[in-house]
């Protein structure tokens, strides 16, 4: 079977409130930068067309309301699996679950925490990146499919932190 080419999105959570004192890790909400750096995340993702066939989200409070945040400056419809898999997951953890990710989905974007989504991130890229909140890499992959994607050709495209974006 030949190879295809696949698109893999990583983008860390936004900045989260610690603001409610007690509050658990995985309950925090979004700060008020958070919401405006997921929603410019959103309008870059318009601006630079990498609309994604399908998200796969850490079921976090914070992860699922930069998902939510970015889908709405997008206008975009795509299906969102959240997943508790992805809580603080590991680089190894990430690796699995895009693993499982059907043949149709061509451009996939996962969302995460660190310090998982940026020692993944600069696995892939094969040099430290620097993955602050919001922060979105995109990796392009040549393989016969998502199963053994992490046996294919993998090319960082590029690493975008909403802090360098005009607008």
């Amino acid at each position: 079977m030949g190879d295809h080419q696949f698109e893999l999105l990583l983008l860390r959570h936004a900045k989260s409130s610690w603001d409610v004192p007690g509050l658990a890790d995985h309950d925090r909400p979004l700060n008020p930068r958070g919401i405006q750096a997921a929603a410019r995340m959103g309008r870059f993702c318009v601006e630079s067309d990498l609309r994604p066939d399908r998200i796969v989200a850490s079921d976090s409070c914070r992860t699922s309301e930069t998902v939510d945040r970015l889908l709405e400056a997008t206008g975009w419809s795509i299906p969102v699996l959240r997943t508790q898999d992805l809580y603080l997951a590991t680089p190894e953890t990430i690796a699995s679950i895009i693993a499982t990710s059907a043949a149709d989905v061509r451009r996939l974007l996962v969302v995460a925490h660190n310090p998982g989504i940026e020692a993944f991130s600069s696995e892939l890229a094969g040099r430290p990146l620097r993955c602050p909140t919001a922060t979105l890499s995109s990796f392009r992959i040549a393989a016969s499919s998502w199963s053994c994607w992490a046996d294919g050709e993998i090319e960082h495209l590029g690493t975008w932190r909403p802090k360098e974006l005009v607008g």
